[in-house]
């Protein structure tokens, strides 16, 4: 940690906290304390405060996971997003147009993508792992590539090296060759697939959006089971989906 550039090294201590238990999902605190190499002291002080304050969360065996405050954190500043209320309204009528379980909108922040919109449909009859403010993966999911696709090809050489490629699933992209291949296709026909990859039984379509100077703002996807989304209906989704994106440059080109 370089806290010597920091001038609230507490809370930089803190976001080291989150940002590791982001990545490791649960781990005990002198776990937490050894791998950041936290003063022993001020450290579990710190840990018993965001305990406290509901950041984190300590089972009953002892491990420390990111907890409910967050969430809602998470959910206030995507609702304060600027431009929501202009995307909103296409993916609204994206999921009525479709027989689907979600649709979403993902941006890149730095080198991760995240989800910042999710609306499930209520016919859904069965729940994704996809929650507002998660990290969206890169590699194993349709919104994640299609982010990835659509960045500077010095800025995805870099990402590439980086990226879990453990598979999910049998489909599962698993090396930094095959995943620039995929890539390439994505931008070449303007819009990706999730073959199961990420989740098994699910499908997913996304497409990407853009500002008036063809600069990359986010993509959207709609997410179905592989019984819905099956080999004839594709072509369908993408056209609708590519219409939702399109919609939605408009909105945002009158904003």
């Amino acid at each position: 940690m370089m806290e010597e550039k920091s001038r609230v090294p507490a809370l930089t201590r803190c976001m080291a906290i989150l940002s590791y238990l982001e990545k490791h999902k649960k781990c005990t605190i002198s776990e937490l304390v050894s791998a950041l190499k936290l003063p022993r002291s001020s450290g579990y002080v710190l840990v018993d405060e965001m305990l406290k304050q509901g950041l984190i969360n300590q089972d009953k065996n002892g491990n420390l996971q990111l907890w409910m405050r967050l969430i809602e954190l998470g959910s206030c500043a995507s609702r304060n997003i600027d431009l929501r209320d202009k995307i909103v309204p296409s993916l609204s009528s994206l999921l009525d147009s479709v027989d689907c379980l979600a649709v979403h909108y993902g941006i890149m922040e730095g080198d991760r993508g995240f989800y910042v919109i999710k609306l499930e449909s209520p016919r859904a009859g069965m729940l994704i792992k996809s929650r507002e403010g998660l990290p969206v993966s890169l590699v194993h999911a349709g919104l994640g590539k299609c982010l990835l696709a659509y960045q500077s090809p010095e800025v995805r050489e870099r990402i590439l090296p980086t990226i879990d490629y453990t598979p999910e699933s049998p489909t599962s992209i698993t090396t930094p060759e095959a995943l620039r291949a995929e890539l390439a296709k994505i931008r070449l026909q303007g819009w990706a697939f999730d073959n199961s990859e990420g989740e098994a039984d699910i499908r997913c379509v996304a497409a990407p959006v853009f500002n008036a100077q063809h600069e990359l703002l986010g993509a959207i996807s709609i997410v179905g089971s592989v019984l819905k989304f099956n080999d004839d209906a594709i072509p369908d989704v993408v056209r609708k989906v590519k219409q939702c994106a399109s919609s939605i440059e408009q909105s945002i080109l009158s904003y």
